[in-house]
């Protein structure tokens, strides 16, 4: 578990660093330093235990909400900022081998199994049963199932968003 959470930590620096609008790696890392380092105050329970309900992400690919919660991160001479955060799994339907989710805030992607091509802002890059990775507001991405065994892609995603 503390690899993960060490892991995590390192993609979103890397996503910081990688940032390309002041505003938008300001708001960022506003937003880490204040959930990783101040105390935060939970403001709305998760979602209940179980099925949550299926939603399509894309055509192709489904999604099962995991865990919801709103959290007011309180700021320095500033009115608090809330913060959604939902997890969520998303797999593939239909047997679709390749699927592109169009920009809808930004995540963290976990890859549940088999190997696939991700295409995010025109780069291509392989990626692995275990590996993270980043996708920023405003841009979509294409996963591409690769092995013609590979029957289906299961990820796991962090969406964080704020004004909710």
């Amino acid at each position: 578990m503390r690899q993960r959470i060490t892991g995590s930590l390192d993609l979103v620096g890397r996503v910081l660093a990688n940032a390309t609008h002041c505003r938008g790696r300001l708001l960022l890392i506003m937003l880490f330093a204040s959930v990783l380092v101040l105390p935060t105050r939970i403001v709305a329970q998760t979602t209940p235990a179980g099925f949550s309900g299926e939603k399509t992400v894309a055509v192709g690919m489904a999604a099962i909400t995991r865990h919801v919660e709103k959290l007011d991160v309180p700021r320095k001479a500033k009115a608090s900022l809330a913060v959604q955060t939902e997890l969520s799994s998303w797999a593939t339907t239909n047997r679709a081998r390749e699927i592109t989710v169009p920009p809808r805030g930004f995540y963290i992607a976990t890859l549940g199994n088999g190997s696939v091509v991700t295409v995010i802002n025109k780069e291509e890059k392989l990626r692995h049963a275990g590996e993270m990775w980043a996708v920023q507001d405003g841009q979509s991405m294409t996963v591409k199932i690769q092995d013609k065994k590979q029957e289906n892609v299961v990820l796991q995603i962090l969406s964080l968003s704020t004004g909710h």
